[in-house]
């Protein structure tokens, strides 16, 4: 690694990460510094013991990448009016995470991505599904879903707006921390967060060390300690 390299790593404590985080406007260049969910959720896994993964969110579009806090909603796959709801309690720099009953129909699409964008949200997670891809696309707004269809359902607004929500194994609550990239979605509880990112420098560090001795000609067996 070179002293750059060196450099932004240093820059990667907990305390700055946050500092880093919590200003918008630097929230995809500190990105761009190495955290993934990978190595996020293999830190809250050994902090905790759970993975924090919503199963099955992917990007709609592979460069997509979210950190910031959650803003929940509860809601039915055919109660889109719920989710424009929970845009405009949404703080700027939040995330917007929808739980919804199932995957069928769309809850999120190109207007609502285009209202979130203009209320300064980061992105959009959906466990359910979303539609208007192209659109999306277009906008560059961050969204991930676990599934995309063409139909959507009606604006009843029957569902709930910062409440806990169940996303498959995962439980998100308002205010914890959500990681997005091309591997999925992870979710770190607020309580843990400082734990969780000093952990995952570690990781980074850690990782960062076997890639440099693996280039060198070591054997993964002789790093891991396994090779008998």
């Amino acid at each position: 690694m070179d002293n750059k390299g060196e450099l932004n790593r240093e820059k990667l404590s907990p305390a700055n990460f946050l500092k880093q985080y919590s200003q918008g406007s630097n929230k995809q260049k500190s990105l761009s510094l190495g955290i993934t969910t990978s190595q996020l959720s293999d830190a809250l896994r050994k902090v905790t013991g759970q993975n924090g993964v919503l199963v099955g969110t992917k990007p709609v579009k592979n460069s997509f990448k979210i950190f910031g806090n959650a803003t929940t909603v509860k809601t039915s796959a055919n109660d889109w009016g719920t989710v424009i709801n929970g845009i405009y309690k949404s703080k700027k720099g939040d995330v917007l995470v929808i739980s919804c009953d199932r995957d069928d129909p769309a809850v999120w699409g190109e207007m609502a991505s285009t209202a979130a964008k203009k209320q300064g949200i980061l992105g959009t997670v959906i466990y359910g599904a979303c539609r208007d891809i192209v659109g999306i696309k277009e906008l560059d707004y961050p969204v991930f879903s676990r599934a995309i269809v063409p139909n959507a359902g009606n604006p009843i607004g029957e569902g709930e707006v910062n409440i806990p929500v169940i996303c498959g194994r995962t439980t998100v609550n308002p205010g914890d921390l959500i990681m997005g990239d091309e591997c999925g979605v992870v979710s770190i509880p607020v309580d843990v967060i400082d734990n969780v990112l000093e952990e995952a420098n570690k990781i980074l560090y850690n990782e960062d060390h076997i890639a440099s001795q693996l280039n060198h000609g070591e054997s993964f067996l002789d790093i891991l300690g396994n090779n008998k």
